[in-house]
C-alpha cells in the first residue's frame, strides 16, 4: 500500500473515531433529567451535565422537572339538566419521578391535558354545576386534592394549580 493510501487511511479513520465520540455527547441541562434509552428499551434516568451514549443505538429524552402549565383541551363539555358548559382553563403541575412519567406517558399514550380534562369533567360532575359556579374557589381547590390524590401516584406528577371556569352555551334548540 501506497504511503498515500495508508496515510488517508489513518486521516479517514481517525475522523471517523472523531465523529462517533462528538455523536456520542449529550449534554442534559440542569432542571433536567435524561431518561436513557437503549434500542427502545428503558436503560436508567441520567442526571444534569454530560452524559455519553452509544450513538445509533440509545436515545435521551429529556424530561423537565419545572413547574409547567398547560391549557384544557379547547373541545372540553359538561351537560346536565341546567343545560351544556364549555369548561375552560388550565392546570399546573411538576414531574415528581422522570422514569415513571415517562413511562406512564408512554403506556397511555395520551396527551395529559386530556386526560386531566376528562378527569376533571367528571369532578365538575360529582360536584355539581351550580356548587362549580357559586362556589369556584372551593370547586377548584377540590378538583385539585383530588387530582393529586388519583393521578399524582399513577402519572409521578405534583399538581400544583388548576384553574377553571364554566360558560353556560346557548342552547340551539
Amino acid at each position: 500500500m501506497s504511503q498515500f493510501a495508508y496515510l488517508a487511511l489513518v486521516v479517514l479513520v481517525a475522523m471517523t473515531g472523531l465523529l462517533f465520540m462528538l455523536m456520542s455527547i449529550r449534554k442534559i441541562p440542569e432542571g433536567y433529567r435524561g431518561v436513557l434509552f437503549r434500542m427502545g428499551r428503558l436503560v436508567k434516568e441520567v442526571p444534569p451535565g454530560t452524559a455519553w451514549i452509544v450513538p445509533f443505538l440509545d436515545s435521551v429524552m429529556l424530561v423537565n422537572l419545572s413547574e409547567q402549565t398547560f391549557a384544557l383541551p379547547s373541545d372540553l363539555t359538561y351537560a346536565n339538566e341546567s343545560g351544556k358548559f364549555k369548561v375552560e382553563g388550565s392546570f399546573t403541575c411538576k414531574i415528581v419521578e422522570p422514569i415513571p412519567a415517562v413511562m406512564a406517558a408512554m403506556q397511555a399514550q395520551q396527551d395529559i391535558a386530556e386526560v386531566v380534562g376528562d378527569k376533571l369533567v367528571d369532578e365538575i360532575k360529582a360536584m355539581g354545576s351550580t356548587a362549580v359556579l357559586d362556589r369556584p374557589a372551593q370547586a377548584q381547590q377540590w378538583a385539585l386534592d383530588v387530582l393529586n390524590e388519583q393521578m399524582s401516584r399513577a402519572w409521578q406528577l405534583k399538581f400544583t394549580k388548576v384553574d377553571f371556569r364554566l360558560t353556560h352555551l346557548a342552547s340551539t334548540d
